[in-house]
């Protein structure tokens, strides 16, 4: 179908033309209902990295299963953890969640055993107590909570709780937990929302629960992230009206403008839904800069209808729109789909879904707006276009002073440069997650409390088998992680492994001894932090076990980074009897620190992919690369001025920032573009350079503005949903925004005013 023929269609069939187009929106919109977010961290690194892979390994090895945190807070209330009234509590969630069930013959989801808690402990101590009186809850047929305070204080003692304290509760019986263990088939969903149902209807709430772990904070996050997908869109709305109500005064112009975004983001992630439904949290911000930029290309079409309204035949009026301004909108779409699809190459999957659903988006707001604005316009009758008061003379005043302009450009360009190794990085995955979210902050709780306040990280060691068995390996251990203590500077890092209880006493460890305690340690579960090892923490044939590991949270990644780089140089360069070897760190921190390696690398090589192909489009297209490598320019200077404003301003390269340089070429091409086009079409219409490219300001440059505002305002919805991390993203793309439309409106006519531009 050429381009006639569709205008006549869009011309003649305008209100069917809209109807089928919706219909066909609709269906493909209804599979939005599929997507989910995936917010586990681990997703950052492909599954071949080594940190990933040591993880996976320690994770098979030791079968650290997936838990359900409760978290039972009783500072400054009426009852401590270790009174009846907050155990009988405790204990009907067991019963709730588990030994109902099992007396049922229903499926759990939990492990057989699988919840530890202050009260079942309580429970087992009082059904072995054979001294107790039935009648007051204790007996080998009472498998219950004893109905005294001084019997459930007598249990305190007793080794099998004492040895608790720290994983369990605390000692001043203020704080604990109920961990849950869940099965590796388990539907973790049915069984937290079992458990958030046990909590809320209990009955009396002498205890103060909330739910935690990496599990239900992750379901939470997910939650969250989808919600304020949703919370974005009436709020870009609004934003972006405002704009558009600026430039047109008109509610028609507001409806034209919108109904092509808004109808391309329902095809987006209703396309999305059917093929790649496991989105992730930056993924919140797609529908922000497809409204932006979606709203763009209803500009661009919109306001060159109306600078048309001359031409009397509307086949002939689309025609003309289709063929010049139509151009640049494909073009503008090509070259900002290749800024997104560059991210596509990134190792990281969260980067490679974004930068999918972007460019997916895109290209169905292009579709969106050469069918509907068109038809839209004949419907509705739209002819205002909207202006800005002495426009013309900022045109005047961008021809007569070019040379300062490039001068000034320069400049910062050059300022820029030499702040770019100021440019730091740092990955915060929680700074990704929304405020305000009770799991995350009770996750924050436990970890101060039960997990030296930092993440899980491990030291996998290795031996010969039975290697363990020696004694020197022990204490080879044991001096290893001594000298990890040191490092950090002022921080406190936590590093236990099964040489402390051996070590703490004695020097001298003695074989059998040592034996029987590695024999009683394998195939017995234990709590590390929010993990339980299902496998115990040693192997077998005592030749593996973990060293773990916990780091203070809110340190900088440079911090974190020296952390983990000083631990594995110790790691490497130990030596342990009976061929021992220690792997490197790996877990929480340590793959925080090998993301944030990427980072750099990555921007480099989707920025400098999207320059090239970007570059290759223009040429094609415009088929010249004189007109080509000029309408880069302005981009080039974007790219540049950036370093200098990340420095200025302090916020370094994130999974989120990452991801704008390439987003900018696309969107920085656009505009260029659009300038590029006018300039081409003046020419030939016989005007002089400088007359083509003040026309070119003017006229164009008018839509630029009003899309770059439009962009900015749809992007700052972002910045209501209170996430650090996406803070920074709006604020840099504001910012490149601007200057984007600065440089193609100032910067790029400058060039087109040279001898070698015909």
């Amino acid at each position: 179908m050429n381009i006639r023929t569709l205008a006549k269609l869009f011309a003649k069939r305008p209100r069917t033309v809209v109807l089928a187009f919706t219909m066909l929106t609709v269906l493909i919109g209804y599979q939005a209902s599929n997507i989910f977010i995936e917010s586990d961290y681990t997703s950052y690194l492909p599954r071949n990295d080594p940190t990933l892979q040591l993880w996976d390994r320690i994770n098979d090895e030791f079968q650290l299963g997936s838990t359900i945190i409760i978290l039972i807070n009783q500072t400054g209330r009426a009852y401590k953890a270790d009174d009846y009234e907050v155990l009988i509590e405790m204990d009907e969630i067991y019963k709730v969640l588990y030994e109902d069930f099992i007396t049922k013959g229903r499926e759990t989801g939990i492990v057989e055993n699988g919840i530890r808690s202050l009260s079942v402990l309580i429970r087992k101590e009082n059904a072995k107590d054979d001294n107790l009186p039935i009648e007051i809850g204790g007996g080998n047929d009472c498998d219950c909570i004893p109905f005294e305070q001084k019997t459930i204080d007598s249990y305190m003692g007793r080794l099998e709780i004492s040895s608790m304290e720290g994983i369990l509760y605390t000692r001043d019986f203020e704080s604990a937990v109920i961990i849950i263990q869940l099965e590796n088939d388990a539907d973790y969903d049915k069984v937290l929302a079992r458990t958030k149902n046990a909590i809320d209807n209990r009955g009396v709430k002498h205890a103060n629960m909330t739910v935690t772990g990496t599990i239900a904070m992750q379901q939470a996050i997910q939650k969250q992230s989808t919600q304020n997908m949703l919370i974005i869109f009436p709020i870009a709305l609004i934003l972006i009206s405002i704009v558009l109500f600026f430039f047109h005064k008109s509610f028609r112009g507001i409806i034209i403008a919108f109904l092509p975004p808004a109808f391309a983001l329902a095809l987006t992630f209703g396309t999305l839904g059917i093929i790649a439904p496991d989105l992730t949290i930056i993924s919140v911000a797609i529908v922000a800069l497809l409204l932006g930029l979606g709203v763009d290309y209803s500009i661009h079409l919109m306001n060159r209808f109306t600078e048309e309204k001359n031409i009397i035949d509307p086949v002939d009026r689309i025609e003309k729109i289709l063929r010049s301004t139509g151009k640049a909108v494909l073009l503008s779409m090509i070259t900002t789909i290749i800024g997104f699809s560059s991210l596509m190459i990134s190792s990281m999957a969260p980067m490679v879904k974004f930068g999918f659903g972007c460019a997916l988006g895109i290209f169905f707001c292009f579709i969106s707006a050469i069918v509907l604005v068109p038809c839209i316009c004949l419907i509705l009758k739209f002819e205002k276009v909207g202006r800005i008061p002495k426009w013309d003379k900022f045109a005047n005043f961008a021809v007569k002073n070019s040379s300062r302009i490039i001068i000034i450009a320069s400049f910062f360009a050059l300022m820029s440069v030499i702040l770019l190794p100021q440019v730091t990085s740092d990955v915060n995955y929680l700074a990704l997650a929304p405020e305000g979210i009770p799991e995350l902050d009770a996750m924050y709780e436990y970890s101060d409390i039960y997990g030296g306040g930092g993440s899980f990280n491990a030291f996998l060691v290795e031996t010969d088998p039975y290697g363990l068995e020696n004694p020197e390996v022990i204490e080879g251990i044991y001096n290893m992680q001594k000298r990890m203590r040191t490092v950090g500077e002022g921080v406190t890092i936590s590093v236990t492994s099964i040489a402390d209880p051996l070590m703490e006493y004695s020097q001298l460890i003695d074989r059998n001894t040592l034996i029987e305690y590695l024999t009683n340690l394998t195939k017995i579960d234990e709590i590390i932090y929010d993990k339980i090892a299902e496998e115990g923490l040693v192997d077998s044939e005592h030749s593996k076990t973990i060293i773990l590991v916990t780091i203070p949270i809110g340190l900088s990644m440079k911090q974190l980074e020296k952390i983990v780089n000083e631990l594995n140089q110790i790691a490497e360069s130990w030596t342990l009897p009976e061929n021992g070897r220690v792997s490197r760190l790996t877990g929480q921190d340590a793959i925080y620190v090998a993301v944030n390696n990427k980072l750099f690398d990555e921007q480099i090589r989707s920025m400098i992919l999207a320059l090239l192909l970007v570059l290759a489009a223009l040429i094609i297209i415009f088929n010249s690369s004189l007109y080509g490598f000029l309408t880069m320019i302005p981009v080039i200077f974007v790219l540049l001025w950036e370093p200098g404003f990340l420095v200025f301003i302090n916020i370094s390269l994130s999974p989120v920032t990452i991801t704008i340089a390439s987003i900018m070429i696309g969107i920085g091409i656009d505009y260029g573009v659009h300038i590029t086009q006018r300039v081409r079409e003046e020419l030939a219409l016989g005007k002089s350079k400088v007359d083509a490219t003040k026309t070119a300001i003017e006229k164009t440059g008018l839509s630029l503005v009003e899309a770059a505002l439009t962009t900015i305002f749809g992007i700052a919805s972002i910045l209501v949903l209170g996430i650090q991390a996406l803070n920074e993203f709006v604020i840099v793309i504001i910012f490149m925004t601007s200057v984007s439309t600065i440089a193609a409106a100032l910067l790029l006519p400058v060039f087109y005013r040279l001898k070698i531009v015909k």
